[in-house]
């Protein structure tokens, strides 16, 4: 929100007056403000004389207050603003000045209400001014956006040509509003906009989840203003989400090589690793996640977050024992334990069962590790009895290519997979065709590796219940 509040102010503030009488008012705001800081004793006596030799200069009245504001000198900045508006009441000049010195004065007072009083009065008495317009706008644009929109609507209607869309695209994009903010942005031509705008609108899409149109406009900023940080962001995040990691990954390189006064972000090295886990460029996205890990203000969970992806990454890289020593690092941070926290290890082990790099010896190994480590959740998180089973079942497959060994050691565990999703009530269509399916593999587990017939028999009568055309069932119980 800090960006938007900076970008808001930056438009506020643009200068409308006609150029000669701002040029003037500038060149004794600048006079005065030398004085003020000069710290002469007799400051205030001097600022006096240059407001008598231009007591008939509204404009040079106005350019006195504006100095004292931007001191911080309130008081004084009052008396010359008030001075002003007397002005402006006796000869009718049909400007805004004087009465936005006042509000300006009470936003630093912070005055709100009064603020709004007299921006209203700059509305009225100077209707062809946008100052007022504008400064109301902004006093009303966290209270009342749309209201404050509908200002700047009375002020497209005094002056058309005015970027009443731009205004109004910040102001509901400063409220938080994207979606009413994307609406007024998408009604500017793109080299109408400056850079910080452009940028803003892609953001918007960015996180509106529009990923298309956001990196289209973060390209379209990229080709004005390549070495601006923010395309070059918003082009990496964008093809991120999009997973076309290579693309992503020359975002990347003009974000991290080709940027001016880039200050990276957690938010940038953790988009970068993931482009780089996406784009299978595992080591360098360790180095990546590392880096994110060392970034001053990190925060706890970010940190311990990036060890579980470094983790997967080792994973992939079948460096298990690193995987393994971040994959700790992970658990041992979390505030609390709980089954998916847990697992993690099993699964770690589990996986290693279909990697091809590694040894029969090392597989049966991380078997034996991985079993156990479930045979320890299920009694620890009985509710998740049915999923441990199951994966406990499918675990042997995984091990051996030897099928009727493999059959030998999932049984007992199919068997209580079944028990458990035989005696729920409540399953799923798809439940019951997984309890089929454990239903045929005991079968097979009974007639083969326990040559138990009557077990065999008893589990296709349940079978046959289930499924009444299973050739399975059917030749087991003997029917034609």
């Amino acid at each position: 929100m800090k960006v938007r509040h900076m970008i808001i102010g930056a438009l506020m503030t643009v200068i409308a007056a006609p150029v000669m009488a701002q040029a003037q008012t500038n060149e004794i705001m600048n006079q005065v403000s030398a004085i003020i800081k000069s710290g002469a004793p007799d400051a205030n006596k001097q600022v006096q004389a240059i407001a008598k030799a231009n007591k008939k200069d509204i404009n040079a009245i106005v350019g006195i207050g504006k100095a004292y504001l931007a001191a911080k000198d309130y008081a004084n900045a009052k008396v010359y603003a008030q001075q002003a508006v007397d002005m402006a009441g006796k000869e009718k000049e049909k400007i805004a000045d004087p009465y936005v010195l006042m509000g300006n004065i009470a936003v630093g007072e912070d005055d709100g209400g009064t603020a709004a009083q007299w921006f209203q009065q700059a509305i009225y008495f100077a209707p062809k001014s946008p100052d007022g317009y504008r400064r109301y706008a902004q006093i009303m644009s966290k209270t009342d956006p749309a209201g404050a929109v509908q200002t700047l609507e009375d002020l497209r209607a005094q002056l058309p040509d005015y970027p009443v869309d731009l205004i109004a695209a910040e102001i509901y994009s400063e409220a938080g509003k994207m979606a009413k903010a994307n609406e007024y942005y998408a009604k500017v031509s793109l080299d109408k906009m400056k850079d910080y705008q452009i940028s803003d609108y892609a953001t918007n899409l960015f996180l509106s989840q529009q990923y298309d149109k956001s990196l289209d406009i973060a390209k379209q900023g990229h080709a004005k203003f390549a070495r601006n940080a923010s395309f070059n962001r918003l082009i990496m995040f964008n093809n991120t989400e999009k997973k076309d990691y290579e693309a992503a990954l020359v975002g990347a390189n003009d974000l991290f090589n080709n940027s001016d006064s880039l200050k990276a972000s957690a938010f940038d090295y953790g988009y970068y690793a993931r482009a780089l886990k996406g784009a299978n460029k595992y080591a360098e996205a360790v180095t990546a996640y590392q880096k994110l890990q060392q970034l001053e203000g990190i925060d706890n969970d970010t940190k311990n977050q990036a060890n579980k992806d470094i983790s997967d990454c080792y994973k992939k890289l079948s460096d298990y024992d690193k995987a393994a020593e971040y994959l700790q690092k992970w658990a041992q941070s979390l505030p609390q334990q709980s089954f998916t926290a847990e697992e993690a290890a099993a699964l770690l082990y589990a996986d290693q069962l279909a990697d091809e790099k590694l040894t029969a010896e090392v597989k049966k190994t991380a078997y034996e590790k991985a079993d156990a480590l479930y045979a320890q959740l299920a009694e620890k998180y009985p509710d998740n009895a049915a999923y441990i089973a199951n994966k406990r079942a499918t675990m042997p497959f995984s091990l051996t290519s030897d099928q009727m060994a493999a059959l030998k050691m999932a049984g007992p565990h199919y068997v209580t997979f079944a028990d458990l999703l035989a005696a729920d009530t409540n399953r799923s269509a798809g439940q019951t065709k997984m309890l089929i399916n454990a239903y045929n593999t005991i079968v097979a587990y009974y007639v083969h590796s326990m040559n138990d017939m009557d077990k065999a028999k008893e589990v296709a009568q349940k079978l046959i219940e289930l499924d009444p055309e299973n050739a399975n069932a059917k030749a087991i119980l003997g029917i034609e």
